[in-house]
Parts: structure tokens; sequence; C-alpha cells
């Protein structure tokens, strides 16, 4: 069984994601917050991360987060599915997309708009398990 890590603050996504997720198959664990991220993605031993960008305390933590876990020789190869909900409120000048992807300043897999749609998270999650296995 395939292994994701959610780190969301919205409590209510994290709940459909993982609902969606379990629904098909997949071991999910969460947390709501950027702390001691590396420690516990390393503790879990995901498969793939799904990544918010924005926290309470920073709002590009998200982005921060995605570079400590690739500086980690044994989490760098696990994909991050990173969720954005900033290029809908206009957050940063611009809009952020898979074009954007980028090993050193933006190292994530792919660029998801929130809300979701549970099709295209599944396609996704299943893209990119296939692509690192």
């Amino acid at each position: 069984m395939k292994k994701i890590y959610i780190i969301d603050d919205d409590r209510d996504i994290v709940e459909s994601l993982s609902m969606v997720l379990k629904a098909n198959g997949f071991e999910v664990a969460a947390q709501y917050n950027d702390e001691d991220v590396v420690a516990n993605v390393k503790k879990f031993g995901p498969d793939l991360i799904i990544l918010d960008v924005m926290f309470p305390e920073n709002s590009s933590a998200g982005f921060n987060i995605a570079r400590e876990i690739k500086k980690e020789d044994d989490l760098s190869k696990i994909p991050v599915i990173m969720l954005l909900a900033i290029n809908e409120r206009g957050i940063y000048i611009g809009q952020f997309s898979s074009q954007d992807v980028d090993s050193e300043w933006l190292p994530v897999s792919v660029f998801l708009d929130k809300p979701v749609a549970p099709e295209e998270l599944l396609a996704q999650v299943k893209s990119m398990l296939e692509k690192s296995s």
C-alpha cells in the first residue's frame, strides 16, 4: 500500500483529501502546521507528499518546506504535489503552474489549484507514483 503524507493547515482540506485517497487504497497521514516537517516525513516514510503553500504564520512556508525536504538525501526523490489557493487570492504577482517547477527554488513535481477535484487529485497522485517507481 502506497503512503501519502499531507501537510496543510486546513483541516477540512486534509479530511477531504484523506477520504478520497483512503477510499482508493492509500495509507494517509497528515500534519496541520509547518513544524518539524522533515522529521515527521522521515518517521512516516511516504511515497508521495501533498503540501500546501500557505500557513498562518508564513504565507510561503510550503516553498520553504519543499526546499527542506529536497535537501535531505533520503527524501529528495519523494514526489511533492503542491496545493495552491494563491492563484485565486492574488497574494503573489502572476500565477504558479507546473512550468514554474525548479529543482532549487520550487522543487515540487506539480502544482494543483485548490479546491482540487477528486478525479484530478487521483490522476496526479497515480501519475507521480508511477514516475517515481
